[in-house]
């Protein structure tokens, strides 16, 4: 698949029922396991058409709050420090992870919908691949 969508899970629970969605609409994909947090990726192609992309990225941040919660649950232990991953997509392609303090991104959930929060990222990722040292009043 040359151009595809990207959908990450952390739970096998979770991801099944993406899975699950996805079959119910015909929408061939492709599952990989992410090498560095062996996280759940599918892979959906591009062509799949706006109204149907849509209606899987509604889903997918339904079922990410519920996928974090999940993972949350299970990786809790008190003598553990807490982490939050945040997957940022870079211009070539690739995926890297920032590691954040899980109470930071909650208090920024708190005011923004995870759709603004993943734009706002996206545009700090452009911001940092392709700098522009202009004044922001010439932008």
């Amino acid at each position: 698949m040359s151009d595809v969508l990207e959908y990450l899970f952390f739970t096998r629970a979770i991801a099944d029922q993406f899975a699950s969605a996805l079959s119910e609409h015909s929408v061939d994909y492709q599952e990989e396991i992410e090498a560095v947090q062996e996280a759940i990726v599918f892979k959906i192609p591009e062509s799949i058409g706006q109204p149907l992309w849509d209606e899987l990225d509604d889903l997918y941040d339904e079922l990410s709050i519920a996928d974090q919660a999940l993972l949350e649950e299970a990786v809790e232990d008190e003598n553990a420090q807490t982490a939050a991953g945040l997957y940022l997509q870079l211009a070539n392609g690739q995926q890297t992870i920032a590691q954040v303090d899980p109470a930071l991104v909650n208090r920024i959930l708190s005011v923004l919908s995870l759709e603004e929060f993943n734009q706002f990222l996206d545009t700090i990722v452009k911001s940092v691949e392709q700098p522009n040292d202009s004044a922001i009043c010439q932008r």
